[in-house]
């Protein structure tokens, strides 16, 4: 069992805008020992199991418009040079077949900090957070080593906007239930999560409410995220377009200027490259289901079925990946979520 901490709130910046200032001077990687299993006991002072339980309930009602905008996400935190740099070294995600099962993996460990229950020791919620902070921080080491520099807590402050920024800015187009209190929920669960996985309470872009999360969200947004897609580094392209051929794999109506136009307009940028027929009617069909979740007649009918027809698509991809296979070979395809580390 680790030590106690300070409480988060003494410890964040006072305001939302001291708090964008410490996140983009900060300069320090992350440091804790991976061998150090996390459990129960290692929840911080200030968690909130009603509020925990909120945002995990969150997920469970908008699973497409918080898939949607994790993948964009995904695709934003591209942007950030330092990210890319790290990505790049590791080898572990530029070609579509190590794409696709890093990607895959991330997606199976998300569904289990959402959907797992986290006040077991051992259960698959520990054993994800332990496998995710083992392999940040071994490959944050061996990057800093070999002179790439090592992973850097605005880094994973960054990332931690990518899986949360979006689901606070833009509700209404991914087409969210968004009540006050799902809000608070799924802003306490990110602050929790964030600290478990090693970002440090000064940086965790999750403030006391929700309000100023968004507040800070909405900065992060147009002055870091917008502006690095308005100037984006040497080899973004390549691994964001592998990132989605990759995923293709699992819902093969996934088409990359459709990712790309979705992940412009949540960053509040128009995507300017011209779309084939098939993309613009592909993102019209994306953004029709968005608005018909975000509905009172066909949401509630519509989010019981994509929420099953997810969970089919990643039982099927775990377990029988046939596209996988064609594409990558059996031996290439397989997926390994919890690795031993010890």
């Amino acid at each position: 069992m680790r030590a106690k901490r300070e409480h988060i709130d003494d410890v964040q910046p006072a305001t939302v805008d001291k708090h964008f200032d410490a996140l983009i001077n900060d300069e320090e990687t992350i440091d804790y020992d991976p061998s150090e299993d996390l459990t129960p006991t290692d929840f911080p002072e200030w968690y909130d199991e009603k509020l925990f339980k909120a945002g995990k309930d969150y997920y469970d009602s908008n699973m497409v418009g918080l898939t949607a905008a994790s993948l964009a996400g995904l695709i934003s935190v591209l942007s950030i040079p330092t990210i890319l740099k790290v990505l790049i070294y590791t080898k572990q995600s530029g070609t579509s077949c190590t794409a696709f099962k890093r990607y895959f993996e991330t997606i199976l460990h998300s569904r289990a900090w959402y959907m797992d229950d986290a006040t077991t020791k051992g259960s698959d919620w520990f054993r994800s957070l332990n496998v995710v902070r083992w392999k940040h921080m071994i490959s944050s080491r061996r990057s800093f080593r070999d002179g790439f520099g090592g992973i850097m807590q605005r880094d994973m402050a960054y990332t931690q906007f990518g899986f949360l920024g979006y689901v606070l800015i833009e509700p209404e187009y991914l087409g969210l239930t968004n009540t006050p209190e799902e809000r608070e929920g799924i802003n306490h669960f990110w602050r929790v999560l964030g600290h478990m996985l090693g970002i440090s309470d000064r940086l965790n872009i999750c403030r006391k409410t929700e309000a100023e999360t968004t507040q800070l969200c909405r900065r992060l947004r147009t002055e870091v995220f917008a502006k690095y897609f308005k100037e984006l580094p040497p080899n973004f392209l390549h691994m964001a377009e592998v990132m989605v051929d990759g995923l293709w794999v699992i819902d093969t109506t996934l088409n990359t200027d459709t990712v790309f136009a979705v992940a412009y307009r949540l960053n509040g940028l128009t995507y300017h490259k011209p779309l084939s027929t098939w993309s613009w009617l592909n993102l019209k069909y994306r953004e029709l289901i968005y608005t018909l979740l975000g509905s009172s007649i066909f949401g509630p009918v519509l989010r019981v079925y994509f929420k099953h027809l997810l969970a089919f698509q990643y039982w099927m991809t775990l377990n029988f990946p046939v596209v996988a296979w064609i594409r990558y070979g059996k031996e290439e395809s397989k997926i390994n979520p919890y690795p031993k580390f010890k």
